[in-house]
C-alpha cells in the first residue's frame, strides 16, 4: 500500500485500550463511508496487517508506517516527546509538520498528544495557549466546550482566545451563523465568582462576538449556548460528569429494585439518552489552536468512536480549520 495524492490522516493504530484490533477496523469505516481523504496507520506492521486482511481495503487509499516504540499511560508526555522518536504519537506529528499528512488522530496518551502537538506543530500566530474542545449534547443540540484540560489554569486573555476559536469551531464545522458564548461560572451576574472570571467576564464583554454572560452548571444541559469557556481544571471537571451520567443512566435500567416490567419499559428511554450522552458520537476531543490538525480520542474507544473521531479530522481539514482559527487572532 501507498500514499494518496488526496488529504491523508494520520491514525495511531496502537493506541487506546484495544489498540489495532478496535482501532483499524473503525479507521477503515471511516475511509469505507467517504473516500475523499487517506489513511496511514501508524504502529506495528505485522500487528495492523493481521487487522486489514479481513477486512475489505481494496482500492482504498491506506498505507502501514511501521513504528517500533510505545508511549505508556502513565509516562511522562515530554519525556516520551524526547526519547521516543520512533513511537506512533511522535512519527505522525513530525509527518504532519513535514506536510506528509494533514491530521493525527490518537485514543493513546492524552498527555502525549498534547504535548507532540504543541511542541512538534507548534501553536498558531496569535495562539498563547492551545485548549481541548468537545462537543457536549444539549436539549437545544450540541455545545461545545473549552478549555476541558489542555491549562488547568488559564488567564483572563486566554479564557478570551477560547472564546474565539470556539466560534470559530461551531460556525464553521456546525454551522451556526452567529454562535453565541458563555462562560461556565457559578452565579450570573458579572461580579460572581473567582478573580479569573470577573476578569474573563469583563474582557469577553468586550469582544464582538455574541457573548451572553455567565452560565450556571444547572443551566448547562439546556443548551444556553452555542460555546461555553472555562479553565482546564473546572472543563475536565465538568466533561466526566457529563461522561458519567451516561453510565449512570445504564445503572438505573439494572436496579434490583425494578420489576421486569419496569425494566423492559425503562430501557428505550434509557438507550435515546446513552446513545445522545455517549462519547462515541462525536468521537474525540479536539486540539484548537495548534498549526496543525489533532483529535484526542478516548482510551476506551470502540470502533463506532474511532471512525467517528476520523471523521472529525476530515470536517476539519475539509475546512481548513487552522487557518481560520489562526485568522480569529489576526488582529
Amino acid at each position: 500500500m501507498s500514499r494518496t495524492d488526496k488529504p491523508t490522516i494520520a491514525v495511531d493504530a496502537m493506541g487506546g485500550d484495544h489498540g489495532p484490533s478496535v482501532v483499524v477496523p473503525g479507521a477503515v469505516a471511516a475511509m469505507s463511508a467517504d473516500a475523499d481523504f487517506g489513511l496511514a496507520l501508524y504502529g506495528r506492521t505485522e500487528e495492523i496487517q493481521a487487522e486489514l486482511d479481513p477486512l475489505e481495503t481494496d482500492g482504498l487509499p491506506i498505507s502501514i508506517v511501521d513504528c517500533r516504540q510505545d508511549i505508556d499511560m502513565g509516562e511522562s508526555p515530554a519525556a516520551a516527546i524526547k526519547n521516543k522518536p520512533d513511537c506512533p504519537i511522535v512519527r505522525a506529528m513530525a509527518d504532519h509538520k513535514a506536510g506528509k499528512v494533514n491530521a493525527v488522530v490518537s485514543a493513546g496518551s492524552t498527555g502525549a498528544m498534547v504535548a507532540g502537538s504543541i511542541f512538534l506543530l507548534g501553536r498558531l500566530p496569535g495562539v498563547n495557549r492551545p485548549a481541548i474542545a468537545t462537543q457536549i449534547p444539549t436539549i437545544r443540540g450540541e455545545l461545545l466546550m473549552l478549555d476541558v484540560g489542555a491549562n488547568v489554569q488559564a488567564t483572563p486573555e486566554q479564557i478570551v482566545s477560547f472564546a474565539r476559536m470556539g466560534e470559530v469551531f461551531v460556525r464553521e464545522i456546525l454551522g451556526v451563523q452567529k454562535p453565541t458564548i458563555g462562560q461556565l461560572n457559578i452565579g450570573g451576574e458579572a461580579k460572581k465568582g473567582p478573580d479569573l472570571c470577573t476578569a474573563s467576564y469583563e474582557l469577553l464583554s468586550r469582544e464582538d462576538f455574541e457573548f451572553i454572560g455567565n452560565v450556571e452548571g444547572n443551566e448547562f444541559m439546556l443548551g444556553p449556548c452555542d460555546v461555553v469557556v472555562t479553565d482546564g481544571f473546572t472543563g475536565n471537571n465538568t466533561l466526566k460528569l457529563v461522561e458519567g451520567f451516561a453510565r449512570f443512566l445504564a445503572a438505573l435500567s439494572e436496579r434490583d429494585e425494578l420489576s421486569d416490567a419496569e425494566k423492559h419499559a425503562i430501557r428505550p428511554v434509557l438507550g435515546v439518552l446513552m446513545r445522545d450522552f455517549s462519547y462515541e458520537v462525536y468521537g474525540g476531543a479536539l486540539l484548537l489552536g495548534v498549526a496543525g490538525i489533532s483529535i484526542i480520542a478516548h482510551g476506551r474507544s470502540s470502533e463506532l468512536a474511532i471512525q467517528n473521531a476520523i471523521r472529525q479530522a476530515w470536517m476539519q481539514i475539509d475546512h481548513d480549520l487552522p487557518s481560520k482559527l489562526a485568522a480569529a487572532h489576526d488582529s
